[in-house]
């Protein structure tokens, strides 16, 4: 056979090319979470300290995380449902169940709070807590007075000086919006029997007069430019809005709120499952913790990195209420079949 002779600065050439080319395929974990919700630093880091990239994508409620995850054509590694949809995915059998020895950091977590995610995820086979909070409303002060809001409760939805405005927006979802009807009305936002449900259902006729749209994230925007005055909010969101413009106010309604956890599931369909172990355990680092609470302004289930916050963060009111207020909230629990008749209450709202 006849030899192919390739001179050396052709060969050098080609060689340089491959090594590009094996450059540019490195592993990619692909991670879909809420808007505003993580450190982007941090991903840099993790990116920079594995030699990975990472493919971030959002979502801005959970049940268009759920048809996302179910429709799409590349599996997700890692994703941030709250604690209700963890029950839905592991009921479709779409979760990985957890290896616990290769999260070198799972003892940093707080005993109660994984307590408390056992509602959802018993024996925490399928989550790995990631921030908890509450929902409130947060309101643009420039156009809603103190007066407006001195009641403190949810019934200032439905006060008559938002008539006709156009300027109230609600989360879009569901156990959210059911939920502070519930919670007004004197329920659980888990009760689902026919006295509680049409109570909320005639709550939500009163509020929706006033309410423009249900949405999860534009409304951050809206309040700060005037196009809404007062919506349903996060938080840790709301947080993170009025560090940036002190004309924003937030408060948690006196008869109480939802309570939520979101979580880190990995899906069985993750190609990277070795590197999702990583990032979760990364995240689960306390001084990572600690970094990541101070941004996305929510309370982490961290035990270690909440010991190592400052006082301003730890005695925020907003952030960490006292055990009184706590007492009033209720943490969203899956409820199967029975959250058709929730879904069925909220359709009717949104298209009427």
């Amino acid at each position: 056979m006849k030899k192919i002779m390739i001179p050396a600065a052709l060969a050098l050439i080609l060689m340089t090319l491959f090594m590009v080319a094996c450059s540019n395929k490195k592993v990619t974990l692909y991670i879909f979470n809420w808007s505003d919700y993580i450190d982007t630093e941090l991903i840099k880091e993790f990116e920079e300290a594995n030699d990975c990239k990472i493919r971030y994508s959002t979502f801005d409620s959970n049940e268009n995380m759920l048809t996302k995850v179910k429709s799409s054509t590349q599996s997700f590694d890692i994703i941030f449902p709250s604690g209700d949809h963890v029950s839905i995915l592991a009921e479709l059998d779409l979760l990985e169940e957890l290896d616990k020895s290769k999260l070198m950091n799972y003892g940093n977590l707080d005993s109660l709070l994984l307590k408390k995610a056992q509602s959802f995820d018993m024996d925490n086979k399928f989550s790995v807590p990631y921030a908890w909070g509450l929902t409130g409303l947060m309101y643009n002060t420039q156009f809603v007075s103190e007066e407006i809001v001195a009641s403190g409760g949810w019934n200032i939805l439905g006060d008559s000086f938002f008539d006709g405005k156009n300027k109230i927006t609600m989360l879009d979802d569901a156990r959210e919006v059911i939920g502070a009807a519930l919670i007004y009305s004197g329920y659980s936002v888990n009760d689902t029997t026919p006295a509680a449900l049409e109570a909320a259902h005639t709550v939500l006729k009163v509020w929706d007069r006033n309410i423009t749209q249900f949405d999860s994230d534009s409304y951050k925007n809206e309040l700060q430019d005037g196009t809404t005055w007062l919506a349903q909010a996060y938080n840790g969101d709301a947080l993170q809005q009025m560090e940036e413009n002190e004309d924003l106010a937030f408060i948690l309604p006196k008869e109480g709120a939802a309570m939520w956890m979101d979580n880190m599931v990995m899906l069985k369909s993750s190609q990277n499952k070795d590197l999702a172990y990583k990032f979760i355990d990364f995240l689960l680092d306390a001084e990572n913790a600690k970094r990541n609470s101070e941004y996305t302004m929510y309370p982490t289930p961290n035990k270690t990195a909440m010991h190592m916050m400052g006082e301003a963060f730890i005695n925020n009111k907003l952030i960490n209420p006292d055990a009184e207020y706590l007492d009033k909230c209720h943490m969203i629990e899956y409820l199967g079949e029975e959250a058709r008749n929730i879904d069925q209450i909220y359709e009717d709202i949104k298209m009427n």
